[in-house]
């Protein structure tokens, strides 16, 4: 079926005719058959979204195209979660949807949920949009709002690793954490078939950023045999590192946004008297320690895993008062005319003359 783009020579053709012929194109298109069965992520039914059948349809089509298109299994989720939402509060056929109703629904957003999750929502429905072909109902995302983050102490850090020897699992979560700086979700992704103990080294497929790799610690390469007895997984999940013990999955993988590593962090830091951490605590510990240090922000974002430099800069601000006191207790005479520094005149011949003061 061919259809035409409504543009200056087409005035005629409204944009709902437009959109009403998209829909007709996509409903009459036949379901793509493949000699492999492709893995679907499982999706929950909402019983509480209840949408007209044309609408469901049509987000249905939408789930196949993502599937089709999309290899990771959390983006898929992610787009199709938020469109549903979306979808039931527009509650309206798709080609009526107007401009204004994108509007109202922003603000609804803004008025009910923090700022910095409404990027990922409209970033969900713009998508959506752009694949139903009305490119008009576009939204600009929302910029990132600055948030303080509490960092562990050096001692709170050490309690923590202390009370995670209970047992072998959670140190082997806690070390994961700290040396080996895994977010919550990439637990899931743990495969022993990519383990290199001899060259400590740990293989990550499909993670945030792509296929990456982690330098594992002494301990942490201990922490990983200690615990590799106790592992009971299911005959299907036998390559997978982390195994829940018990309960209802017993013997599973954790799913990337189960909560289970999120539950067993608190855990240990209810063992260890600090109920407040959560797995995050333990990442803005390590890059705002290595910040303090002195190390170049270029390679915390490496060790971190950020795609954007600008995400590891958020880091910045945790060395704020160190920064203060350090200005409080020396001023720049004092630095500059300490012994060794202030008599060697090779110190100011070596600076470059376009950054001295004039």
């Amino acid at each position: 079926m061919n259809v035409i783009i409504p543009n200056e020579t087409h005035g005629e053709i409204s944009r709902n005719n437009f959109v009403q012929l998209r829909l007709e194109e996509l409903s009459s298109q036949n379901v793509n058959t493949f000699s492999e069965v492709i893995e679907q992520p499982t999706i929950k039914p909402d019983t509480n979204i209840n949408l007209d059948k044309e609408t469901a349809d049509f987000l249905e089509k939408y789930r196949q195209h993502l599937n089709l298109n999309y290899r990771k299994k959390t983006t898929i989720m992610n787009y199709y979660y938020y469109v549903r939402l979306f979808l039931k509060w527009i509650n309206k056929p798709l080609k009526d949807v107007t401009k204004d109703d994108m509007l109202n629904w922003r603000g609804y957003l803004f008025h009910t949920f923090k700022k910095n999750g409404n990027a990922r929502r409209v970033m969900s429905v713009n998508h959506f949009t752009k694949w139903l072909g009305r490119s008009d109902l576009k939204l600009p995302v929302p910029g990132q709002e600055h948030s303080n983050k509490i960092v562990l102490s050096e001692q709170e850090l050490n309690e923590y690793l202390e009370a995670s020897k209970e047992n072998p699992l959670w140190c082997m979560i806690a070390l994961f954490q700290i040396d080996g700086l895994l977010r919550p979700s990439e637990f899931s992704i743990l495969k022993i078939s990519n383990m290199d103990l001899d060259n400590q080294t740990f293989y990550l497929d499909d993670t945030k950023t792509g296929n990456n790799y982690i330098i594992l610690s002494p301990r942490l390469a201990d922490a990983i045999k200690n615990y590799l007895p106790c592992r009971g997984p299911l005959p299907e999940y036998e390559d997978y590192l982390v195994i829940i013990p018990h309960g209802t999955y017993e013997g599973k993988v954790p799913q990337p946004f189960g909560g289970f590593i999120k539950k067993q962090t608190k855990l240990i830091a209810r063992k260890a008297g600090m109920g407040w951490i959560h797995p995050h605590s333990l990442r803005h510990f390590y890059a705002t320690n290595l910040l303090k240090h002195g190390i170049h922000v270029k390679i915390v974002q490496i060790l971190l895993g950020h795609s954007n430099i600008k995400t590891t800069s958020r880091y910045l601000h945790a060395v704020e008062y160190d920064i203060r006191k350090a200005i409080q207790e020396t001023t720049l005479d004092n630095v500059l005319f300490q012994e060794g520094v202030s008599s060697n005149p090779v110190f100011f011949d070596n600076l470059d003359k376009d950054s001295r003061r004039k």
